[in-house]
């Protein structure tokens, strides 16, 4: 399959499961920028969210095709940041 939706995928389920953990509202309307800006007060987790954010922006926007060893190390970001907030 396409690593570039897979991407997507991961980060929108991240996104969802914060929100289902009350550590975000997901809002569809907000930029990626503008979800960043709703943790700043929870550094911990702006920290872990902050690289997630930044990869799908470079994948999805930047259209760029990520490779294996990119989309292996972005599943294992989200995974460790599900665990951490968990």
């Amino acid at each position: 399959g396409s690593f570039r939706e897979a991407v997507r995928r991961l980060y929108l389920s991240a996104l969802l499961t914060l929100d289902e953990r009350s550590l975000l509202h997901y809002d569809r309307s907000n930029t990626n920028r503008e979800v960043l800006a709703t943790v700043r007060n929870n550094p911990a987790l702006y920290q872990r969210l902050q690289p997630i954010v930044e990869i799908f922006d470079d994948v999805w926007y930047g259209i760029h095709e990520p490779d294996q060893s990119t989309f292996d190390h972005y599943r294992a970001a989200v995974e460790q940041l599900e665990q951490d907030t968990a």
